[in-house]
Protein backbone atom coordinates (compact mmCIF):
# COMPACT_ATOMS: atom_id res chain seq x y z
CA UNK A 1 0.00 0.00 0.00
CA UNK A 2 0.99 3.65 -0.14
CA UNK A 3 1.37 5.94 2.83
CA UNK A 4 1.43 9.70 3.22
CA UNK A 5 1.82 11.38 6.57
CA UNK A 6 -0.74 14.19 6.60
CA UNK A 7 0.33 17.37 8.29
CA UNK A 8 3.97 17.10 7.23
CA UNK A 9 4.71 20.75 6.34
CA UNK A 10 7.80 19.71 4.39
CA UNK A 11 5.75 18.36 1.52
CA UNK A 12 5.41 20.94 -1.29
CA UNK A 13 1.83 19.86 -1.93
CA UNK A 14 -0.79 17.95 0.03
CA UNK A 15 -1.61 15.76 -2.92
CA UNK A 16 1.74 13.99 -2.91
CA UNK A 17 1.38 10.30 -2.19
CA UNK A 18 4.12 7.92 -1.16
CA UNK A 19 3.88 4.69 -3.11
CA UNK A 20 5.13 1.52 -1.46
CA UNK A 21 5.91 -1.27 -3.90
CA UNK A 22 6.50 -4.67 -2.30
CA UNK A 23 9.58 -6.51 -3.58
CA UNK A 24 10.58 -10.16 -3.42
CA UNK A 25 11.74 -9.88 0.17
CA UNK A 26 9.87 -8.04 2.90
CA UNK A 27 11.49 -4.70 2.10
CA UNK A 28 9.74 -2.01 0.05
CA UNK A 29 10.79 0.68 -2.40
CA UNK A 30 9.40 4.08 -1.38
CA UNK A 31 8.76 6.42 -4.28
CA UNK A 32 7.11 9.87 -3.93
CA UNK A 33 4.49 10.36 -6.62
CA UNK A 34 2.41 13.54 -6.96
CA UNK A 35 -1.29 13.42 -7.74
CA UNK A 36 -2.57 15.79 -10.41
CA UNK A 37 -5.77 17.81 -10.19
CA UNK A 38 -7.60 15.64 -12.72
CA UNK A 39 -6.73 12.46 -10.87
CA UNK A 40 -7.87 13.90 -7.54
CA UNK A 41 -11.14 15.03 -9.14
CA UNK A 42 -11.69 11.52 -10.53
CA UNK A 43 -11.11 10.04 -7.08
CA UNK A 44 -13.65 12.46 -5.61
CA UNK A 45 -16.21 11.64 -8.32
CA UNK A 46 -15.91 7.92 -7.64
CA UNK A 47 -16.35 8.41 -3.92
CA UNK A 48 -19.38 10.68 -4.30
CA UNK A 49 -20.95 8.07 -6.60
CA UNK A 50 -20.44 5.29 -4.07
CA UNK A 51 -23.64 4.02 -2.39
CA UNK A 52 -22.15 5.02 0.95
CA UNK A 53 -21.94 8.68 -0.09
CA UNK A 54 -24.57 9.08 -2.84
CA UNK A 55 -27.45 9.38 -0.36
CA UNK A 56 -25.61 11.38 2.29
CA UNK A 57 -25.52 15.06 1.33
CA UNK A 58 -23.75 16.11 4.51
CA UNK A 59 -20.94 13.57 4.10
CA UNK A 60 -20.63 14.40 0.42
CA UNK A 61 -20.43 18.13 1.10
CA UNK A 62 -17.79 17.63 3.79
CA UNK A 63 -15.66 15.37 1.59
CA UNK A 64 -15.95 17.74 -1.37
CA UNK A 65 -14.90 20.70 0.79
CA UNK A 66 -11.80 18.89 2.08
CA UNK A 67 -10.74 17.88 -1.42
CA UNK A 68 -11.37 21.32 -2.94
CA UNK A 69 -9.47 22.98 -0.12
CA UNK A 70 -6.50 20.73 -0.90
CA UNK A 71 -6.73 21.60 -4.60
CA UNK A 72 -6.94 25.36 -4.07
CA UNK A 73 -5.17 26.07 -0.77
CA UNK A 74 -2.72 23.24 -0.19
CA UNK A 75 -0.45 25.37 2.03
CA UNK A 76 -3.15 27.00 4.18
CA UNK A 77 -3.96 25.19 7.46
CA UNK A 78 -7.51 23.88 7.74
CA UNK A 79 -9.18 24.44 11.11
CA UNK A 80 -12.23 23.04 12.78
CA UNK A 81 -13.71 26.54 12.97
CA UNK A 82 -13.33 27.07 9.20
CA UNK A 83 -15.01 23.76 8.41
CA UNK A 84 -17.92 24.53 10.74
CA UNK A 85 -18.61 27.82 9.00
CA UNK A 86 -18.06 26.68 5.41
CA UNK A 87 -19.73 23.26 5.49
CA UNK A 88 -22.18 23.33 8.39
CA UNK A 89 -23.27 26.98 8.06
CA UNK A 90 -22.43 28.00 11.60
CA UNK A 91 -22.68 31.72 12.42
CA UNK A 92 -19.13 33.12 12.70
CA UNK A 93 -20.29 35.63 15.31
CA UNK A 94 -21.37 33.02 17.86
CA UNK A 95 -19.81 29.74 16.70
CA UNK A 96 -17.57 28.15 19.32
CA UNK A 97 -15.96 24.78 18.56
CA UNK A 98 -15.76 23.97 22.27
CA UNK A 99 -19.55 24.17 22.65
CA UNK A 100 -20.51 22.79 19.24
CA UNK A 101 -18.76 19.50 18.30
CA UNK A 102 -20.44 19.14 14.89
CA UNK A 103 -17.17 19.12 12.96
CA UNK A 104 -15.48 16.54 15.19
CA UNK A 105 -18.53 14.29 15.05
CA UNK A 106 -18.93 14.51 11.29
CA UNK A 107 -15.21 14.06 10.61
CA UNK A 108 -15.38 10.87 12.68
CA UNK A 109 -18.31 9.68 10.58
CA UNK A 110 -16.43 10.53 7.41
CA UNK A 111 -13.41 8.50 8.54
CA UNK A 112 -15.66 5.49 9.13
CA UNK A 113 -17.44 5.88 5.78
CA UNK A 114 -14.16 6.08 3.91
CA UNK A 115 -12.93 2.96 5.67
CA UNK A 116 -16.19 1.15 4.87
CA UNK A 117 -16.02 2.18 1.21
CA UNK A 118 -12.51 0.84 0.74
CA UNK A 119 -13.44 -2.37 2.57
CA UNK A 120 -16.39 -2.99 0.22
CA UNK A 121 -17.09 -1.09 -3.00
CA UNK A 122 -13.64 0.46 -3.33
CA UNK A 123 -11.38 -2.49 -2.60
CA UNK A 124 -9.48 -2.03 -5.86
CA UNK A 125 -9.54 1.76 -6.08
CA UNK A 126 -6.03 2.79 -7.18
CA UNK A 127 -5.99 5.89 -4.95
CA UNK A 128 -7.47 6.01 -1.46
CA UNK A 129 -8.30 8.93 0.78
CA UNK A 130 -8.17 8.97 4.56
CA UNK A 131 -8.19 11.47 7.41
CA UNK A 132 -5.49 10.67 9.97
CA UNK A 133 -6.45 11.08 13.61
CA UNK A 134 -5.80 14.47 15.08
CA UNK A 135 -6.11 16.53 11.88
CA UNK A 136 -8.58 17.62 9.24
CA UNK A 137 -6.38 17.23 6.17
CA UNK A 138 -6.69 14.37 3.71
CA UNK A 139 -4.00 11.77 3.16
CA UNK A 140 -3.66 10.19 -0.28
CA UNK A 141 -2.58 6.59 -0.76
CA UNK A 142 -1.79 5.02 -4.10
CA UNK A 143 -1.94 1.23 -4.39
CA UNK A 144 0.69 -0.45 -6.53
CA UNK A 145 0.50 -4.02 -5.30
CA UNK A 146 1.60 -7.05 -7.28
CA UNK A 147 -0.93 -9.73 -7.95
CA UNK A 148 -4.01 -7.51 -8.00
CA UNK A 149 -6.54 -8.67 -10.60
CA UNK A 150 -6.69 -6.50 -13.72
CA UNK A 151 -9.89 -4.47 -13.81
CA UNK A 152 -10.98 -4.08 -17.39
CA UNK A 153 -13.19 -1.14 -18.30
CA UNK A 154 -16.89 -1.92 -18.30
CA UNK A 155 -19.41 -0.91 -20.95
CA UNK A 156 -23.02 -0.87 -19.80
CA UNK A 157 -25.82 -0.73 -22.36
CA UNK A 158 -28.71 1.39 -21.14
CA UNK A 159 -32.18 0.68 -22.57
CA UNK A 160 -32.77 3.06 -25.47
CA UNK A 161 -35.67 5.51 -25.27
CA UNK A 162 -38.29 5.93 -27.97
CA UNK A 163 -39.18 9.63 -28.12
CA UNK A 164 -42.01 9.35 -30.67
CA UNK A 165 -45.52 8.00 -30.22
CA UNK A 166 -44.87 4.72 -32.04
CA UNK A 167 -41.74 2.64 -31.99
CA UNK A 168 -41.39 1.09 -28.53
CA UNK A 169 -41.28 -2.44 -29.95
CA UNK A 170 -38.75 -1.45 -32.57
CA UNK A 171 -36.58 0.24 -29.94
CA UNK A 172 -36.64 -2.77 -27.64
CA UNK A 173 -35.73 -5.08 -30.51
CA UNK A 174 -32.87 -2.80 -31.53
CA UNK A 175 -31.46 -2.97 -27.99
CA UNK A 176 -31.57 -6.76 -28.08
CA UNK A 177 -29.74 -6.87 -31.41
CA UNK A 178 -27.16 -4.33 -30.23
CA UNK A 179 -26.58 -6.26 -27.03
CA UNK A 180 -25.72 -9.39 -29.01
CA UNK A 181 -23.42 -7.51 -31.39
CA UNK A 182 -21.55 -5.77 -28.58
CA UNK A 183 -21.09 -8.99 -26.64
CA UNK A 184 -19.63 -10.73 -29.67
CA UNK A 185 -17.30 -7.84 -30.48
CA UNK A 186 -16.13 -6.91 -26.98
CA UNK A 187 -16.00 -10.33 -25.33
CA UNK A 188 -14.70 -12.57 -28.09
CA UNK A 189 -12.57 -10.12 -30.10
CA UNK A 190 -9.28 -8.81 -28.74
CA UNK A 191 -9.84 -5.06 -28.91
CA UNK A 192 -7.09 -2.66 -27.79
CA UNK A 193 -9.15 -1.46 -24.84
CA UNK A 194 -10.35 -5.00 -23.99
CA UNK A 195 -13.78 -3.83 -22.83
CA UNK A 196 -16.40 -6.00 -21.19
CA UNK A 197 -20.10 -5.65 -21.84
CA UNK A 198 -22.59 -5.64 -18.96
CA UNK A 199 -26.16 -5.09 -20.09
CA UNK A 200 -28.60 -3.28 -17.82
CA UNK A 201 -32.06 -4.97 -17.78
CA UNK A 202 -35.06 -2.94 -18.89
CA UNK A 203 -36.63 -3.50 -15.49
CA UNK A 204 -33.79 -1.58 -13.78
CA UNK A 205 -34.00 2.08 -12.87
CA UNK A 206 -33.64 4.49 -15.74
CA UNK A 207 -30.93 6.54 -14.08
CA UNK A 208 -27.40 5.11 -14.38
CA UNK A 209 -26.23 3.15 -11.35
CA UNK A 210 -23.50 5.55 -10.34
CA UNK A 211 -22.55 3.31 -7.43
CA UNK A 212 -20.92 1.03 -10.00
CA UNK A 213 -19.08 3.84 -11.72
CA UNK A 214 -15.32 3.80 -11.78
CA UNK A 215 -12.52 5.02 -13.96
CA UNK A 216 -12.73 3.38 -17.34
CA UNK A 217 -16.46 2.63 -17.05
CA UNK A 218 -18.90 3.71 -19.74
CA UNK A 219 -22.63 3.88 -20.35
CA UNK A 220 -23.99 3.54 -23.88
CA UNK A 221 -27.34 5.29 -24.11
CA UNK A 222 -29.52 6.32 -27.01
CA UNK A 223 -32.89 7.40 -28.35
CA UNK A 224 -35.02 6.33 -31.31
CA UNK A 225 -37.37 8.45 -33.44
CA UNK A 226 -39.75 6.66 -35.78
CA UNK A 227 -41.26 8.66 -38.64
CA UNK A 228 -43.45 7.50 -41.55
CA UNK A 229 -40.52 7.42 -43.97
CA UNK A 230 -37.52 6.72 -41.78
CA UNK A 231 -36.13 5.89 -38.32
CA UNK A 232 -33.27 7.77 -36.63
CA UNK A 233 -31.17 6.40 -33.78
CA UNK A 234 -28.97 8.73 -31.72
CA UNK A 235 -26.28 7.09 -29.59
CA UNK A 236 -23.97 8.53 -26.90
CA UNK A 237 -21.05 7.01 -25.00
CA UNK A 238 -20.79 8.44 -21.48
CA UNK A 239 -17.59 8.36 -19.44
CA UNK A 240 -19.17 7.89 -16.01
CA UNK A 241 -16.19 8.89 -13.87
CA UNK A 242 -15.70 12.18 -15.72
CA UNK A 243 -19.39 12.80 -16.45
CA UNK A 244 -18.80 13.65 -20.11
CA UNK A 245 -19.78 12.40 -23.56
CA UNK A 246 -16.87 10.60 -25.20
CA UNK A 247 -18.52 9.66 -28.49
CA UNK A 248 -21.86 10.23 -30.21
CA UNK A 249 -23.39 9.45 -33.60
CA UNK A 250 -26.70 9.30 -35.47
CA UNK A 251 -27.87 6.49 -37.73
CA UNK A 252 -30.79 6.79 -40.21
CA UNK A 253 -32.64 3.99 -41.96
CA UNK A 254 -35.67 3.93 -44.25
CA UNK A 255 -38.71 1.68 -44.01
CA UNK A 256 -39.60 -1.13 -43.46
CA UNK A 257 -39.06 -1.24 -39.70
CA UNK A 258 -38.46 -4.93 -39.12
CA UNK A 259 -35.80 -7.27 -37.79
CA UNK A 260 -33.57 -6.65 -40.80
CA UNK A 261 -33.50 -2.92 -40.04
CA UNK A 262 -32.75 -3.60 -36.37
CA UNK A 263 -29.88 -5.87 -37.36
CA UNK A 264 -28.50 -3.31 -39.81
CA UNK A 265 -28.62 -0.51 -37.26
CA UNK A 266 -27.10 -2.62 -34.50
CA UNK A 267 -24.26 -3.70 -36.80
CA UNK A 268 -23.50 -0.09 -37.80
CA UNK A 269 -23.57 1.15 -34.20
CA UNK A 270 -21.34 -1.67 -33.02
CA UNK A 271 -18.87 -1.15 -35.87
CA UNK A 272 -18.64 2.59 -35.19
CA UNK A 273 -18.22 2.09 -31.44
CA UNK A 274 -15.56 -0.59 -31.91
CA UNK A 275 -13.73 1.77 -34.25
CA UNK A 276 -13.83 4.51 -31.62
CA UNK A 277 -12.30 2.24 -28.96
CA UNK A 278 -9.68 1.06 -31.45
CA UNK A 279 -8.64 4.68 -32.04
CA UNK A 280 -8.54 5.37 -28.32
CA UNK A 281 -6.45 2.25 -27.75
CA UNK A 282 -4.01 3.31 -30.45
CA UNK A 283 -3.67 6.79 -28.98
CA UNK A 284 -3.00 5.36 -25.52
CA UNK A 285 -0.48 2.81 -26.72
Amino acid sequence: MAIEVAGDRRLPARRQAVVIKPSGNSSADIVPEPLGREEVERVLALLLASPLFAKSRRMGALLRFLVEHDLQFSDIPLTEHAIGIAVFRRDPAVYCTGDDPVVRVQIGRLRRKLASHYATFGQQDPVRLSIPAGCYRLAYQRLRLKGLPIRHPVLQLQPFTCITRDGDDFTQGLCEELSCRLFESFEQTQTPANHVLMKVPRSSVKAPDLGRARRGSYFLEGSVRVEPARVRTSVRLIDVAQGRIRWSAQFDRNRPYGIATQEDLAESICRSLTGYFARVGSDDA
